[in-house]
């Protein structure tokens, strides 16, 4: 009976170092993603993201530790030969999906070529970014939905993004032959002037048969109010329009009446300066708002917490005049760095509810 019992403790030692690596594996993970989350907000897409990162590669190197412990009367080549077909089994069967879209995850985070806030367009679907995760990029469209789509969709199909410098907003319209182009765009021009766009520009598109199809276009500035300025220069063209009695023809509109009949022109009611109008993006596109501040908040924060290092290392300057400067400059950034942490709070808390 001893001998067994001699014999039992042997092997629980012998197997002893691969249960502690299972044991601190699964601790560094609870570890890890704690540490995280407590960083970056429970609900803060960038601290999940680094979580999930964080996980399958401390899991996988967790497992190689595992491997290289295992007794030596164990069959380590056995082992090793298992740890490849299962990893070989998840990548066949998820590769399509899981491993496809954490691929594709990181590959758009390496490339970067939007960030929560930005609008973009893909596979007929348009909006605001609101959250980029391992697996998914999940955006706001003009409905107020959100979308969430695959990272390997976002790397396989074209991705339209709009510069945050700036973008071209235009529109169309039908004008009969009647009406000189020369007229039309000088009121084109007005309109997109009007609508709040730069260095406007009209083009004639195409010839039809019943009518010339022109292109006002300019240049936006500010692109998150896009929906707005869209919704502008369509308002300020028919308004020109209406004013010089120009009628707007569609493409299929033919038009059969007496040549003496005056145009079918709408009368304005000489109100509609005075109705208030309600800008489309501060309701549409309110979670992509809150994610575009917490992002450009983060990076402020970090800013001001590198001036800070700088600053208290000029407070032990030998000159008393630079020491002092030095010190009155650390409250304000203390006070700056409060403020930022603060609103990355109420910004964080935001996201919890949507």
């Amino acid at each position: 009976m001893q001998a067994v019992i001699a014999q039992t403790g042997v092997v629980l030692t012998d197997w002893l170092p691969a249960l502690v690596a299972v044991v601190g594996t699964i601790l560094v993970v609870v570890a890890i993603r704690m540490l995280l989350q407590r960083r970056g907000g429970i609900d803060d897409a960038e601290a999940r993201f680094r979580s999930q990162l964080a996980t399958v590669g401390v899991i996988l190197l967790g497992l190689l530790v595992v491997v290289f412990l295992l007794p030596e009367e164990s069959d380590s080549d056995l082992a090793f030969s298992i740890v490849g077909l299962i990893v070989t089994g998840a990548l066949a069967i998820s590769s399509q999906s899981i491993i496809a879209n954490a691929m594709a995850g990181l590959m758009l985070r390496s490339v970067s070529s939007f960030k929560p806030g930005d609008f973009i367009e893909v596979a007929n679907s348009m909006g605001r970014v609101t959250e980029r995760g391992l697996f998914h990029t999940e955006i706001q469209t003009a409905d107020r939905d959100l979308i969430t789509l695959p990272n390997a969709m976002m790397v396989s199909q074209p991705v339209r993004v709009v510069r945050a410098s700036g973008t071209i907003v235009s529109a169309t319209a039908s004008l009969g032959y009647d009406v000189s182009r020369h007229t039309l765009e000088e009121l084109f021009v007005g309109a997109a002037e009007a609508a709040g766009l730069i260095e406007p520009f009209v083009q004639v598109i195409d010839l039809g048969d019943y009518s010339v199809n022109y292109r006002i276009a300019g240049f936006l500035e500010d692109p998150r109010s896009l929906l707005a300025a869209r919704s502008r220069l369509r308002s300020q063209i028919l308004d020109k329009l209406h004013d010089a009695e120009i009628e707007i023809m569609s493409p299929m509109y033919v038009a059969r009446r007496d040549a003496s009949n005056d145009p079918l022109v709408p009368e304005d009611d000489g109100n509609s300066k005075k109705r208030f109008r309600r800008t489309a993006e501060a309701r549409v596109f309110d979670k992509a708002d809150t994610a575009a501040s917490l992002e450009e908040t983060k990076a402020k924060l970090v800013e001001a917490t590198e001036n800070l290092d700088l600053l208290r290392l000029e407070v032990h300057n030998e000159d008393p005049e630079i020491a002092v400067r030095a010190a009155k400059a650390v409250e304000r950034a203390e006070r700056r760095i409060e403020l930022l942490e603060g609103r990355i709070a109420n910004l964080t808390e935001a996201q919890q509810q949507d």
